[in-house]
């Protein structure tokens, strides 16, 4: 059944289309402003459950400094998947886009069928007059005028937590690691300290990550050696830029063996 699948030429041609795979991921991403927008038309803001572990979340003082990790890992989503396009070899690289697109998708059905909010704190609770501060109070106006919804599982954390696992899969090195490791935590942390999720939110998210990540891993290796390109070339447009990327990481990794 499976080589039926991957013998009709679309799906072949998919699979073995970088800019495809990363176009198709791009778009389960955006269906989540998509199911926000449902959501604020459709439920009333505290329409399902609010997931709180009251010693932990109610505790949290909201600090706009937190944004810069948490907009980091917004833009992170995007932009990883597509220096991996340039850099990763065929099989880590669908491993890769599957494991974030089945997290989102996975992710999408929990939205849908158990729906989750987070009641944002009122601008005064954030301290401090400084622009961040004064962009997370905004912030909190533009979720209440949109929707609340979307909270379990945090997509920040289980994105960050993907990327961190193929980088270092890709770059196995100490500096690669911790650096990575840093980051996830930054960016999971900045989702309770700008208080845009609550812990069960973060926990959960993990959970999708972890999921998503041995399912990502398991179909991307069979996807591969059925069409039988493992040690193929990287083919990614524009083909300059690639080589220019892959010619510095190697230098790079040569510098730290």
């Amino acid at each position: 059944m499976y080589h039926t699948v991957f013998e009709k030429p679309f799906v072949r041609t998919l699979f073995q289309n970088r800019l495809a795979l990363l176009a198709l991921l791009l778009a389960i991403q955006l269906q989540f402003f998509v199911i926000n927008l449902a959501n604020s038309a459709l439920r009333e803001p505290t329409d399902g459950w609010e997931l709180k572990i009251a010693f932990i979340d109610d505790r949290l003082t909201p600090q706009g400094v937190w944004l810069i990790p948490y907009t980091f890992g917004l833009f992170a989503a995007v932009l990883v998947p597509l220096w991996a396009a340039y850099v990763m070899p065929n099989k880590l690289f669908r491993q890769f886009v599957l494991s974030m697109g089945l997290a989102a998708l996975f992710s999408y059905a929990i939205y849908i069928v158990f729906p989750t909010y987070v009641v944002k704190p009122a601008p005064y609770e954030v301290a401090g007059d400084d622009v961040l501060a004064e962009m997370l109070r905004s912030s909190y106006e533009a979720d209440n005028t949109a929707s609340t919804h979307n909270a379990a599982p945090s997509q920040h954390v289980f994105y960050a937590l993907l990327n961190m696992c193929y980088v270092i899969r890709f770059w196995p090195r100490p500096r690669v690691f911790w650096t990575w490791v840093t980051l996830a935590a930054l960016i999971s942390a900045s989702t309770l300290l700008t208080q845009r999720h609550n812990s069960p939110d973060a926990i959960t998210g993990y959970l999708v990550a972890v999921g998503a990540y041995y399912a990502g891993v398991w179909l991307g290796a069979r996807i591969t050696a059925w069409l039988g390109d493992e040690h193929g070339p990287i083919v990614m447009p524009p083909a300059r830029v690639g080589a220019r990327l892959r010619r510095r990481i190697a230098k790079m990794q040569t510098d730290s063996a």
